[in-house]
């Protein structure tokens, strides 16, 4: 199976580069950035997150991810330090085809422009189509104890990198509720207008919901099949309202009863209450072995059980498509013993992809030596190391 990942990125004033060129041959061994904290390490992981729809993996806003301009390069001393206007490039060898993928702001604000082989596309969902990647970053840690909201875009990414138009849906579900949700809260009873935007969330919803259930369905076949028993076997429940109906009836009967329930949700939601929909969905995750919540789990088996789910995407993905998204990997080794670390390099080392990882002692890819590529990063300088 060939291999794909990253030929060439270049970064121009995001974060903390002002400008950065990689360029790495079609081997795509993994690529192990360390370096202390603060270094730049995790903003080269969220660049090549950016290659994908959505805010990348810190969730941010597009203007925050720009690099500032200090007060001594300012004419006026007094102005703000003002942000750049930031680009991420790459020149991306997919299973098939060899593209240039590029993204960035316009004006230094939150307008995204995406270019694909040099020309401007409409809409950011279009990198999809070429470019799918998975991440884990420390905040997610502890993702089974925390907000449900990062829960879900977690389950999201993983439904995105298997389904392109995923993220197209998402985006017109949450403007139709954004819209639904003002009229609502601004006593705006127009029936027409409310109707319209209720067929939109109607339809998005349950085809998110679907995509969800799809996703989770096949990737548990490899949960369950998992080879190593150093990363147990997790099982995801999906308990959102949507993804509960699809379960035993018609996606025609569940948009009926959401639309229903939208309509009669429009009194109490005015005044301050709440509808349930796919942005209220939630998952729970059980170690099967142990036969317990994940939440209650050690942080350790927490992250094993995360590494679980996405290992599973990624078989599911190399046996149905016969490729796998970019994987990025921020503090990897955290909370892992040497010994499941250890046995995580030789997995990623395997996988038809290239793998993105960040830590802070060289040292601790020692396994990977000779099978990976070694950047030392200082102050958001970049050079290559040697470890041996």
């Amino acid at each position: 199976m060939a291999k794909t990942g990253i030929l060439r990125l270049r970064l121009t004033n995001f974060r903390s580069y002002e400008y950065l060129n990689l360029e790495f041959g079609s081997s795509f061994q993994p690529v192990v950035l360390t370096g202390h904290n603060g270094a730049g390490k995790t903003n080269i992981l969220e660049a090549v997150s950016f290659l994908t729809p959505g805010k990348g993996l810190r969730s941010a806003r597009l203007s925050d991810v720009a690099r500032r301009k200090t007060a001594e390069t300012l004419l006026n001393a007094d102005v703000a330090c003002l942000p750049e206007r930031w680009s991420v490039m790459a020149d991306l060898q997919t299973h098939t085809d060899q593209v240039r993928l590029g993204t960035g702001t316009i004006d230094g604000t939150d307008r995204r422009q995406v270019r694909v082989d040099g020309k401007n596309v409409s809409k950011q969902s279009e990198l999809g189509r070429y470019c799918k990647c998975l991440w884990l970053t420390p905040a997610q840690d502890r993702l089974f104890c925390g907000d449900p909201v990062a829960r879900r875009r977690f389950l999201d990414r993983l439904v995105q990198a298997f389904d392109e138009g995923h993220a197209q849906r998402l985006s017109e579900y949450n403007a139709a509720f954004k819209q639904w949700s003002c009229l609502l809260r601004e006593g705006r009873f127009d029936h027409s207008w409310l109707t319209a935007l209720e067929r939109q969330l109607v339809s998005s919803g349950v085809a998110i919901a679907a995509s969800r259930l799809d996703v989770i369905h096949r990737i548990s076949t490899y949960l369950i099949q998992a080879e190593n028993p150093l990363f147990p076997t997790a099982e995801v429940i999906l308990t959102g309202v949507l993804e509960q109906q699809l379960l035993t009836r018609s996606a025609l009967c569940v948009e009926e009863e959401f639309a229903e329930r939208l309509k009669q949700s429009r009194k109490i939601y005015a005044d301050g209450g709440s509808v349930a929909g796919p942005h209220t969905a939630d998952f729970k995750v059980i170690h099967a072995q142990k036969n317990m919540d994940a939440a209650l789990c050690s942080t350790g088996e927490q992250k094993a059980l995360l590494l679980s789910i996405i290992l599973a995407e990624m078989k599911t993905q190399m046996h149905e498509q016969g490729q796998c998204p970019l994987l990025l990997l921020d503090e990897v080794s955290a909370h892992l013993d040497v010994k499941r670390r250890n046995t995580l390099f030789d997995i990623l080392a395997d996988l038809p992809t290239q793998v993105w990882m960040t830590g802070t002692d060289p040292f601790s890819f020692l396994h990977l030596s000779n099978r990976a590529v070694f950047y030392d990063v200082e102050d958001s300088n970049l050079s290559l190391q040697k470890v041996a």
